[in-house]
């Protein structure tokens, strides 16, 4: 197993990321249950652009440990992913009535991705308390989805974690 990690590793360093998911494969064969393996698999499937298999990755390292942190930060930026071109295309309406309905739909939209995501970062929020960017994103959401209580008081361990 030790040797098969280690050839993993090399493809990786080497940019053979193809060759690392194989072998990483057959490393899980050996482990099933180490949700590390998983995890670093869904990093590889990221990086290779395949989202789907890397939220069944993480999922996968998140149902072994529930409070795997990177897992779960992983997983929020994946549905985040689809934000920019939310907002790009919110800001880029006009100001008839089809666009303001479109608007509220795209807000909407924006606002349940906002959702899905917010159980991913208070998990990894509560396990790594200190992780300043995950604190200022949620406060983002929270902001965004009118959830003040939440807001102010990540706003506070912000202020806190930062000496203010």
């Amino acid at each position: 197993t030790n040797l098969m990690r280690s050839e993993a590793d090399l493809a990786y360093k080497m940019g053979d990321l193809a060759k690392y998911n194989s072998v990483m494969q057959e490393v899980i064969e050996t482990d099933p249950n180490n949700p590390e393996l998983y995890y670093n698999l869904g990093v590889s499937a990221m990086t290779l652009g395949n989202i789907d298999d890397a939220k069944i990755y993480y999922s996968k390292a998140l149902e072994l440990d529930p409070k795997y942190a990177y897992a779960q930060i992983n997983m929020a930026s994946i549905i985040l992913q689809g934000e920019r071109d939310l907002v790009e295309e919110m800001n880029n309406l006009g100001t008839s009535a089809a666009d303001n309905r479109r608007y509220d739909e795209l807000k909407e939209e924006r606002n349940e991705m906002y959702r899905e995501a917010l159980p991913y970062l208070e998990g990894a929020s509560q396990t790594v308390p200190d992780n300043v960017e995950v604190l200022r994103t949620l406060m983002n959401l929270y902001s965004q989805l009118g959830m003040t209580p939440e807001y102010k008081a990540a706003k506070a361990k912000v202020a806190e974690l930062e000496g203010k």
